[in-house]
């Protein structure tokens, strides 16, 4: 049969594919094509009827199976890349009804992300020439351009996950504009956007998500069903991110510990990933110098450098550090200002106003009097200065919806990573925690900024913070500032706050509320039979009263008590240490602390006091001073006394907890040390010197700390290694080492063996090595003591450690 073989080159619509199709299919049956498929000993492929069907009526068919057909209907090899080109033109003609987008082919890279490009003599483009990454090359089935050919046929996600400045976005540009030239792009400013963009998916669609992190996280976030019906629409989305972000997302809990990223890890599930090393391979380095002599300059002088990687120097990389260092005392105030609010967790631009309130507290008395009356305008102009033709040290931005309106600064990428790092230990001036105050306006922002206050015990600007949060309508930080209220004593504020959302209706609110409610009732009975015991001049008495009434939020009439008229029993405690005797020991303000406590959770009474002994053990092991082995023990006994602020219903949680119920049990480091630092002060006069010096910075650390992680990625604060105060580290593991051998409501108390072998696995992540080995000779020669302290254990009326 001879027919006339159709153009492919004119191809322009559906239409016209489909015509040209059923032009080549030259009166085959499908039965006839069918075979045609398979013939030549080939795997069974075939051509079911279905797929014709779409194929010749619709226009729908994969890359692979387009060729199958070809090949069926006889069509030379030779002309098969215009037909796959006829193909993409046919499937991505329409102009989809979503607003912004634009073909890959004519996307700004520049615009998506792609960092500027140094200056560099003779260079004219705005970047330098790729130079082709190794998993750019060939066919292999995890590099990216493989990647994105499969997910063109079915829809799929790729993830690109490297450091600032390696070249993540470029590589993702590059292998997209190589793979998909013709689809759409859509960019969008937020999540909500890509919701919009998967109520009607547009054909040949491709979804840029750089900087993944922007998109996740929250009530707003990107959700995994947005994802999937995007993917299951045929869509292709493409994302960055840094590598410590992924592994935060991605990581699974220890047992018993909330899954607060359970979300993101199930979105990222559905992603094929990519790592780009911060690095170029020899056979990448090999590549850039065949760039290089063909005459990019910018490649050449960046293979010239030895201090930083070669998309790094492209990226000016050396020129931001360089710039932070060397500016002088008001340019290096308003960037360290700029870096120090990031890495507190701001993600807003940054206003000029912030900026300028915040740099005095990073001057000396007299660079703030020397300063000129320009000198703000003069280091904002130093900090968002271009370098090279690249990267600011300090961006400006603009709105969303504004042309040449600067509404912010964000610091440049490279440079956050680099100098938050040197400047995560140094403290915060006062100027910049009220230049956030007086400034943010995202409730997310000022939670977050609130958040750190609080882990640093700046309960003053913690509280101002919350309370903007709280005028823009964040429940998340009325619920924070209730905790926060209730470690200063002052519940009759937390239940205010706990009331108001009750009243609103939300669920988990009245539930705490009935909660708090309930505990004061039961503290309010308890008082009155122990007050009759203390009005008999029983101690014991009179030391449960006291802790009832600090667990009831009334420290001053726990003082007015202790501090009542000299006579037998515990008013003897009225008289000064001077007088010899009756001070208020430390024995007598731990079980202040530990009556309170049981009120709120018995288990956790019995808990801490197994922790102080086993924090000793190990303390003699590796050679605490006797005289800071007390103030280590306390720390140990009231690690966990800031759960008497978290609510009922969060600390006994059986399920998962929320970000929200999440950042409760965190705050519990941080009301802890208000708590005992507190009663401390209260009752100051009433002191034994011993009892004062126990309650050293040595036992306050320990509590705030205790949670931190050796690999860093613990809480309040990140600390690291050594950073952790020492009787923190002695505490994280003999804290797990309880957990894990005592029953709990969703398992039974675990062998004395099995948690020997959690906290072994967990050396260098978790615990200080030394600690743990410490620990390990502490069960070698006393383990009929650790069998016996484990087996008296009580049942756990808590659903997790935390």
């Amino acid at each position: 049969m001879s027919v006339e073989m159709p153009d492919p080159n004119q191809v322009r619509t559906i239409t016209d594919l489909i015509a040209a199709l059923r032009a080549l299919r030259a009166g085959r049956s499908y039965a006839e094509l069918d075979r045609a498929a398979n013939l030549g000993n080939r795997p069974k492929e075939g051509l079911p009827s279905s797929t014709l069907s779409d194929l010749l009526n619709k226009g729908r068919a994969s890359r692979e199976t387009l060729e199958v057909f070809l090949r069926a209907c006889q069509v030379p090899r030779g002309k098969w890349q215009a037909w796959q080109e006829a193909r993409e033109r046919a499937l991505t003609a329409d102009v989809p009804g979503t607003v912004g987008l634009i073909r890959v082919a004519q996307a700004d890279p520049r615009r998506l992300g792609v960092h500027a490009a140094i200056d560099a003599p003779g260079a004219t483009d705005d970047l330098p020439a790729y130079v082709l990454r190794d998993t750019d090359i060939g066919t292999a089935p995890q590099g990216v351009r493989a990647l994105l050919t499969k997910a063109a046929d079915r829809g799929g996600m790729v993830v690109l996950v490297g450091e600032s400045s390696v070249g993540k976005s470029r590589c993702a540009y590059e292998a997209i504009r190589a793979v998909l030239p013709n689809w759409w792009l859509l960019h969008p400013a937020d999540a909500e956007q890509v919701r919009q963009a998967a109520e009607h998916v547009a054909p040949r669609l491709v979804v840029w998500l750089d900087e993944l992190q922007r998109y996740l996280g929250g009530a707003s976030g990107l959700t995994t069903a947005t994802t999937r019906t995007l993917l299951q629409a045929g869509a292709v989305l493409v994302a960055t991110i840094w590598p410590e972000r992924y592994t935060a997302y991605t990581a699974i809990p220890g047992q018993g510990q909330p899954d607060l990223y359970a979300a993101e890890r199930e979105l990222l599930d559905l992603a094929d990933v990519v790592y780009l090393p911060s690095s170029f391979s020899a056979a990448e380095r090999m590549r850039a110098d065949a760039v290089a002599t063909s005459g990019d300059q910018r490649i050449a002088l960046a293979l010239r450098s030895t201090d930083y990687g070669l998309t790094q120097t492209i990226a000016a990389a050396p020129q931001l550090v360089n710039r932070w260092r060397g500016a002088n005392p008001y340019a290096a105030a308003v960037l360290n200002a700029a870096i120090d609010v990031t890495r507190l967790g701001v993600v807003s631009p940054l206003s000029a106003d912030l900026l300028r309130t915040a740099a005095p507290g990073y001057c000396d008395v007299r660079q703030r009097a020397a300063a000129p009356s320009d000198w703000f305008e003069t280091a904002l102009a130093y900090a968002n200065g271009t370098l090279n033709g690249a990267a600011a040290a300090l961006a400006p931005v603009a709105g969303p919806t504004t042309m040449g309106q600067i509404i912010g600064y964000q610091v440049a990428d490279y440079l956050q990573q680099h100098a938050g790092q040197q400047r995560r230990l140094t403290e915060v001036p006062a100027t910049c925690w009220q230049a956030m105050v007086d400034h943010l306006t995202d409730p997310g922002d000022q939670i977050h900024a609130a958040h750190a206050a609080q882990s640093r015990l700046l309960h003053q600007h913690a509280q101002a913070l919350y309370r903007h949060a709280i005028r823009s309508g964040s429940g998340h930080a009325a619920g924070l500032l209730a905790t926060l209220l209730i470690g200063q004593g002052r519940v009759d504020d937390a239940l205010v706050l706990w009331r108001a959302r009750a009243d609103a209706g939300e669920g988990s609110a009245i539930t705490t509320l009935a909660d708090l409610v309930d505990e004061q009732e039961r503290a309010e009975r308890a008082l009155v039979l122990l007050q009759a015991g203390a009005d008999a001049d029983s101690r014991e008495a009179a030391v449960r009263t006291v802790g009832l009434l600090v667990a009831r939020g009334r420290p001053q009439e726990a003082l007015t008590l202790w501090q009542a008229p000299a006579g037998a029993g515990y008013r003897a405690a009225a008289r000064s240490p001077e007088q010899g005797q009756g001070g208020m020991t430390a024995d007598d303000l731990a079980e202040v602390l530990m009556t309170a406590m049981e009120i709120k959770s018995p288990y956790t009474r019995w808990h801490s006091e197994r922790i102080s002994r086993l924090v000793v053990m190990i303390g003699h092991q590796i050679g605490i001073r006797p005289d800071v082995m007390e103030a280590v023990r306390f720390a140990g006994l009231f690690h966990d006394i800031g759960k008497l602020a978290i609510p009922g219903p969060v600390l006994n949680k059986s399920g998962a907890l929320t970000e929200e119920e999440y950042s409760l049990i965190q705050s519990h480091t941080s009301c802890g040390v208000s708590i005992v630092a507190r009663l401390a002060e209260l009752f100051d006069d009433l002191l034994e010197p011993a009892a004062r010096f126990t309650l050293t910075n040595a036992a306050l650390e320990g509590i705030l700390h205790h949670h931190e992680r050796f690999d860093g990625r613990g809480y309040p604060r990140g600390l690291a290694g050594r950073e952790i105060p020492e009787a923190a580290r002695v505490i994280a593991v003999a804290d797990a080492f309880d957990a894990i051998t005592t029953e709990r409501d969703y398992r039974p108390a675990r062998s004395l063996e099995e948690a020997l072998t959690r906290i072994r696995e967990e050396v260098g992540t978790s615990f200080d090595p030394e600690m743990v080995e410490a620990f390990l000779a502490v069960v070698d020669s006393q383990r009929d003591q650790i069998e016996l302290l484990s087996s008296a254990c009580p049942a756990s009326n808590s659903k997790k450690p935390v």
